[in-house]
């Protein structure tokens, strides 16, 4: 990562951690939004590459929405910050990565608790030399689908979704993943609020990709991750596409002998005259017996069944899918074996995990006859541990085990199905 000079200071990013000498900043901008003081500073008044915006927050609490407004143009959000950042305590600060934003001279915006709340509002000017287009990530994410797997016993992959916000729970359970060592880890989707650059960079956390050998927070695990696309991302899609290094918005991959099927789950792209879902009939023509399916939203939460998702879920559980992994609902369920219909009883087959309990918003669980388990206890941290039984020492797997665990690694549930 280049090292970038501001005036007769400067600040290094190195694995992720910022380390300074004494920086010229500008004199902090305060003012009162809602019931609360923000106060912004700067490190120059001219802002290139990565620089941190220093914010304080009195009472050092509650949500603080940052938004970007170019002179003469709409507000850009740069973050929502839910609460004081737990890896710089006492202070709302982040990491602005400017490489990202076109060239210009405006406003940094802070509100306390919402958009409506009086603004504050600090001058600054971007600049590096991005005229119609920012800078993007390297072309390569198809180096990081995993390979062959080669190991003594059976791989593991783990899923969550919704937990990046730099939130103590939501860091914990990244932590707690990252301690478990999977061989591969599936997020599930939802960066809050809604993805954006500086989003991606403070709460999912500095990609392994980037740092190799380093990262923060969820981005540890970037270069063994396989991500899909949630919900509140769909403002965003290039801030997604650019921190996976320009990965499709659906692709697949074989892992111990299974076909991983990741798609993208927003707005009408289930619809049977779709591309995608004709892409996945040709995935399923030529598939082997085990089919792991993944996308954000699922198709049943509770009693409710999600008629944009329904067409995906039919072709899916006719044509040999055998395990669905779903985010979006803020905990974890496991479902009954169902059928194209998702009803359970003779010749139902699919499983759907839920496992949207990432740490961000923790929910209690909807259940109705089918939920074979819910979340126990309620608002509990976790995600799921699937293992490819019978894939050990570059084997086809036969069969799907799983567990749900949460952030202390204690197994919450446990289930299995054969292929």
């Amino acid at each position: 990562m280049k090292r970038v000079a501001i005036g007769v200071a400067f600040l290094i990013l190195l694995s992720g951690v910022w380390a300074s000498t004494a920086v010229a900043a500008t004199d902090p901008v305060c003012g009162t939004s809602g019931t609360h003081t923000l106060c912004i500073s700067f490190p120059a008044s001219t802002l290139t590459g990565e620089q941190l915006v220093s914010v304080t927050n009195s009472p050092n609490n509650g949500k603080v929405i940052f938004n970007w407004i170019p002179t003469g143009q709409k507000k850009i959000l740069i973050q929502t910050s839910f609460v004081s950042n737990p890896t710089r305590p006492q202070n709302y600060s982040f990491a602005w990565p400017t490489q990202k934003y076109l060239d210009a001279t405006g406003v940094l915006r802070a509100q306390f608790g919402s958009t409506s709340a009086t603004p504050v509002d600090a001058p600054i000017t971007l600049s590096n030399g991005n005229v119609s287009d920012f800078v993007h990530t390297a072309s390569d994410w198809s180096n990081y689908l995993p390979g062959t797997w080669g190991g003594a016993s059976d791989p593991i992959v783990a899923a969550a979704g919704d937990g990046a916000s730099n939130e103590k729970t939501s860091n914990g359970m990244a932590a707690s993943i990252v301690a478990a060592n999977p061989a591969v880890f599936l997020y599930l989707g939802d960066v809050y609020e809604e993805g954006t650059f500086a989003e991606f960079r403070n709460h999912y956390g500095v990609s392994s990709i980037d740092v190799p050998g380093g990262g923060t927070l969820w981005g540890t695990m970037a270069n063994i991750t396989q991500p899909t696309f949630g919900n509140h991302e769909v403002h965003n899609r290039p801030a997604f596409i650019d921190y996976w290094h320009n990965r499709p918005m659906y692709t697949s991959f074989m892992f111990g002998g299974v076909l991983f099927l990741d798609l993208w789950s927003n707005n009408t792209q289930f619809g049977v005259n779709t591309e995608q879902y004709q892409w996945v009939q040709t995935q399923l023509a030529s598939a082997p017996p085990c089919v792991v399916a993944y996308w954000h939203q699922p198709a049943l939460a509770g009693d409710t069944t999600q008629a944009k998702i329904f067409p995906m879920w039919q072709l899916l559980a006719n044509d040999g899918g055998d395990l669905t992994l779903n985010g979006d609902k803020h905990y974890m369920a496991e479902y009954q074996p169902l059928d194209a219909d998702l009803q359970p009883g003779t010749g139902a087959h699919m499983v759907q995990l839920i496992a949207g309990a990432g740490g961000h918003a923790l929910s209690s669980t909807k259940v109705d006859s089918r939920t074979a388990w819910p979340t126990s206890p309620m608002k509990t941290g976790g995600a799921a541990f699937l293992q490819l039984v019978g894939a050990a020492n570059g084997q086809q797997a036969t069969g799907l085990s799983w567990e749900f665990r949460d952030s202390a690694g204690t197994v919450l549930r446990s289930g299995s199905t054969t292929c």
